[in-house]
């Protein structure tokens, strides 16, 4: 009976030996099995990031979708050049230049990488092929005479005295165009310098003009020239009954005494109604007066008649259109 004991007893401590061993081996199965996960992970790991450095062996984050982003907003950038939406001067342009040539190298590696041919870039070309003939080393002289022309007032004296704003106007605008032709020069234009030099030279001697009063002394040798000129026009017809109107109802005290009278109509016009029918009659005239300060005015009017009904005027009456301006009193018989 205790022998049979013993073999049990020598039984159990086998098995716990065992199932000790196979635990630990277990063990031992899943450590190796997590080194290796690990191993493959940190091989994962440095695969995507051996996959995400550029043809330049810059590492770098930007994968090709990003790179096909950057791609067409290169594109859509020069196509606004060409457009002319913007402007650039010609050492920016040189320099974007540049900068788009860098990075086509790596978009165009990336592209083959990706697609597994070779990027075809004609479009762009184009673009910046056209984009290269804006520049210039001096301005087109078609364009000079383009500008020249459309500020030639300005150095027309007998226009820019009467007009002086304008014509400074326009070299102004001369001006502002002037700074967009420097944009796409490549060097300096002697010729456009001088030009540039020239329209700032006369806009400040029409300023000058200006300032020194000489609009006003303009204006008052025009006006003494036209006193010397003011003559009445040639009667066309006479009727002493206009005359004795134009005497007896003109206003003395704003107009002046009344010296000539000249009907300068051929004959008496009708003004219809917007019915077509006879409204009132007329004649025109000059009229010569002369004020309490002695001095002789030309002064333009009407005198009309109106239609009654049934082919019958009424009185005569005089209309005032408007001053003409002063004359010389000894041309009123003239």
């Amino acid at each position: 009976m205790k022998s049979m004991k013993k073999v049990i007893y020598a039984l159990m401590v086998c098995i716990f030996i065992l199932s000790t061993i196979s635990a630990g081996a277990q063990i031992g199965d899943i450590k190796k099995g997590a080194a290796k996960l690990k191993e493959k992970a940190a091989g994962n790991e440095k695969a995507t990031e051996t996959e995400k450095k550029t043809t330049s062996g810059a590492t770098t984050t930007v994968d090709f979708k990003e790179l096909e982003t950057q791609k067409m907003e290169w594109t859509s950038t020069f196509e606004r050049l060409e457009k002319g939406w913007d402007k650039i001067n010609y050492e920016q342009y040189n320099a974007k230049k540049a900068e788009y040539n860098k990075f086509y190298a790596d978009f165009s590696a990336a592209y083959k990488k990706d697609q597994g041919k070779d990027h075809n870039d004609d479009y762009t070309k184009k673009l910046i092929a056209k984009v290269d003939g804006y520049y210039t080393e001096t301005v087109p002289a078609e364009k000079m005479a383009a500008l020249k022309e459309k500020v030639k007032r300005s150095f027309d004296e007998k226009d820019w005295t009467v007009y002086p704003s304008d014509r400074v106007k326009d070299i102004e605008n001369a001006q502002d165009q002037i700074e967009g032709m420097k944009i796409f020069l490549i060097k300096n234009d002697p010729a456009l310098t001088e030009y540039e030099k020239t329209l700032q030279e006369q806009k400040e001697k029409i300023n000058l003009y200006v300032a020194n009063g000489g609009l006003e002394k303009r204006d008052a040798e025009i006006e003494k020239k036209l006193v010397e000129e003011r003559r009445l026009h040639a009667a066309a017809m006479t009727d002493a009954s206009v005359n004795a109107v134009v005497v007896s109802k003109i206003d003395k005290e704003k107009y002046g005494t009344v010296l000539r009278v000249v009907i300068t109509s051929g004959t008496w016009e009708i003004e219809n109604n917007e019915l077509g029918k006879p409204k009132l009659k007329f004649v025109r005239v000059d009229i010569a007066t002369k004020k309490a300060d002695g001095k002789c005015y030309y002064v333009k009017g009407s005198v009309a008649q109106k239609h009654m009904g049934g082919g019958v005027y009424g009185d005569k009456y005089l209309n005032i259109y408007y001053t003409e301006g002063e004359m010389n009193c000894n041309n009123v018989n003239e």
